[in-house]
C-alpha cells in the first residue's frame, strides 16, 4: 500500500544518478526527517527516520545539479513500505517514495533560480490570417 506524503528533512548523501536500459534518468538519494525538541541544552533531534527517495528524467537531473549532502528539502512523492532480505539473511524493511517534487526547503537557506529552457525548436511563425500576430504597417488597428 502506498501513500502521498510530504517530507522536510535533510539530505543524508550526494544523489546519484543513474540511466536505465531505456535510457531513462534515475537518481536515489537519502533523506534524514526528524522532530526538533527543545532541551536545557538548547535543540537537539530525536525521532529520526531515514527514506530513500527516487525521482526520473528531468526531476532526477536537476536534482543532481542543483541539490548535495546536507541541504535541507523537501521532497513531495508516494511513499511505500519495500522489503527485503539483507546480507546475513534476515528480512528487513525499508521506507521509500517515489518522489514527483523535490526542492530546497527555504525556510532555511535562500538560492538563486537558474531557469533552463528546455524547448529549442524555433518559435512558430504567426498566422497568416490572425491580424494581431504582427503589428500593423501605420500602427493602425486591425478592424
Amino acid at each position: 500500500m502506498s501513500t502521498n506524503v510530504t517530507l522536510t528533512g535533510t539530505l543524508g548523501q550526494d544523489p546519484e544518478l543513474k540511466f536505465t536500459a531505456a535510457g531513462k534518468a534515475v537518481v536515489s538519494l537519502s533523506v534524514v526527517t526528524s522532530k526538533s525538541v527543545k532541551t536545557d541544552s538548547g535543540w537537539e533531534n530525536s525521532e529520526e527516520t531515514w527514506w530513500r527517495v527516487t525521482a526520473w528524467e528531468k526531476l532526477a537531473e536537476n536534482v543532481v545539479e542543483s541539490l548535495k549532502k546536507g541541504d535541507p528539502v523537501i521532497v513531495v512523492g508516494r511513499s511505500f513500505m519495500d522489503s527485503f532480505t539483507d546480507k546475513a539473511g534476515a528480512e528487513r524493511q525499508s521506507l521509500k517514495v517515489n518522489a514527483y517534487n523535490i526542492g530546497l526547503d527555504l525556510k532555511r537557506r535562500s538560492v538563486t533560480v537558474n531557469r533552463i529552457v528546455r524547448d529549442s525548436s524555433p518559435a512558430s511563425a504567426p498566422d497568416a490570417d490572425d491580424p494581431w500576430a504582427t503589428p500593423a504597417q501605420d500602427d493602425s488597428p486591425p478592424f
